[in-house]
């Protein structure tokens, strides 16, 4: 229980729907030149490190690793909305889960507590 408890922080829940669908929303209502910083800055630099973030997060909190889903499937309802474009927006969508998978899995690539565990070299004997 402590584990649901600690995921449901009501701030990173908030920025989610924030980030995904309200900043590129925002610059969809800007003037005509803005399209292209949206691109680059809003679904680029913010949104890849708001992935990195939310893998860390997860990770941090020890979330279950199906809520990795959440962020990308709040962009993709950005891209069924259409305030991003469906050209590139599913393609993004999957990168952001990409993103947060190496985030989430960093630092889990070696055993960390090797040198304590039990040498079973002879097999099972009585301790």
């Amino acid at each position: 229980m402590k584990r649901i408890s600690e995921v449901l922080s009501w701030k990173f829940w908030i920025w989610l729907p924030v980030v995904g669908i309200l900043l590129p929303l925002i610059f969809n209502l800007l003037p005509g030149g803005w399209v292209n910083v949206k691109l680059m800055v809003a679904l680029f630099i913010v949104n890849m490190l708001f992935s990195i973030y939310v893998g860390n997060f997860l990770r941090r909190h020890g979330a279950f690793s199906i809520l990795l889903i959440v962020w990308p499937l709040i962009f993709l309802i950005s891209v069924w909305l259409g305030i991003n474009s469906k050209m590139y927006g599913y393609y993004l969508a999957l990168a952001y889960l990409v993103i947060e998978l190496f985030a989430f899995t960093r630092g889990q690539e070696k055993e960390i507590d090797i040198e304590d565990q039990l040498p079973v070299d002879g097999g099972m004997q009585d301790l």
